[in-house]
């Protein structure tokens, strides 16, 4: 395996760190009181490639070819040592245009390439709990529940839905959608939706039965292994803001940085970091290979990514002693956002459990 960036991908982790650095964390405090994005985010991240990057060409996209998850692995990292909040939506496009390129009928890709194109935002749903009814009408589906909390269902204009042997994609409209601002990414425009008998036309309908759990568990892994990276960017994001803190800090006639305790606590942290980093690289890398392990990968990398940015949002909280509690200094911001990346599309661990039970019984 080559470690090595190629031009493109060194081009575009660059870009994106210059954006994090010198944007995204400049926006970040202030949409995160306000529980709004800023309205520059949509113009300049559609300007460097985002939201249209995983429809087609021949559709007013930018993919021309196979997509890359490792490339987009590689700027999700950069992305969340930005905000969290701002990197979901930049990257909320994503799998409903990938799966509905790949598995959509003519009429499904017509309807979200164009909405995508003329600036809409696309969310996915995972319905890991089993909160939806749905039956069929003949080919027709009928969809009774509820779905959310999900970044961009505030606003997004169809959101793909993976749900009891079903992979669909949905238009919002007809669907009562509130929305909610929760304690970690307040800016993603988080939404819930409430469907009653909500129709879902058969060409909406884009997998059923066994080949729509082997589609779901592959839009799954994508989501996954996206995920891992940001929450690998975010953990990242918070040793440098304690670092930095930890150099000014002056106690006892010396920098808090050059105690050991602090310096340990960063030190694991940025370990572990590291490490989460590489498994989701690792996962995506898999995903673009094909390889039949990569849903797996991509599981523990999100399990490991986010008990990294959880533990490591608290350190250095901790490292900022009482002032990590106040919103005036980032880690506050950073420690909330990281449960998000714990209770989005369901719990890797149980499912794992579940499933090596089921295959010795």
């Amino acid at each position: 395996m080559d470690f090595a960036l190629d031009a493109e991908q060194d081009l575009i982790v660059q870009t994106v760190r210059k954006l994090s650095d010198r944007d995204l964390r400049g926006w970040a405090a202030d949409a995160d009181r306000a529980g709004a994005a800023p309205d520059r985010l949509t113009a300049l991240g559609g300007e460097l490639g985002f939201f249209l990057d995983a429809v087609p060409a021949d559709a007013d996209g930018l993919l021309d070819g196979e997509y890359s998850h490792l490339t987009r692995a590689l700027r999700g990292f950069e992305l969340g040592r930005g905000c969290a909040a701002l990197a979901a939506l930049l990257e909320t496009n994503v799998e409903p245009a990938l799966a509905v390129g790949r598995w959509g009928t003519a009429a499904a890709k017509q309807a979200l390439f164009a909405s995508l194109a003329s600036g809409g935002l696309a969310t996915f749903v995972h319905d890991s709990r089993g909160n939806l009814t749905i039956t069929s009408e003949g080919d027709d589906l009928r969809v009774t529940g509820k779905i959310g909390p999900a970044p961009a269902l505030a606003t997004a204009s169809h959101v793909l839905i993976a749900a009891g042997g079903l992979l669909f994609l949905a238009p919002t409209t007809g669907m009562k959608r509130d929305a909610i601002t929760p304690s970690g990414w307040r800016a993603a425009k988080w939404g819930t939706a409430t469907l009653d008998a909500f129709k879902v036309p058969a060409d909406f309908v884009l997998a059923r039965g066994d080949a729509a759990v082997k589609a779901s568990a592959e839009v799954l892994t994508w989501a996954r292994a996206s995920l891992a990276a940001r929450a690998a960017g975010v953990a990242t994001a918070a040793m440098e803001h304690a670092g930095q803190y930890a150099s000014e800090r002056i106690q006892f006639g010396q920098p808090i940085g050059n105690f050991e305790s602090v310096i340990r606590l960063r030190d694991d942290a940025l370990t572990t970091a590291h490490a989460a980093r590489l498994c989701a690289l690792h996962a995506a890398w898999a995903i673009d290979k094909g390889l039949p392990g990569a849903h797996d990968l991509a599981s523990r990398a999100r399990v490991l990514a986010g008990d990294t940015v959880a533990k490591s949002t608290i350190d250095a909280v901790q490292i900022f002693g009482g002032y990590g509690f106040v919103n005036d200094y980032p880690v506050e911001k950073l420690m909330r956002d990281a449960r998000a990346f714990e209770a989005l599309y369901g719990d890797e661990r149980l499912g794992r459990v579940l499933s090596l039970k089921g295959t010795k019984e």
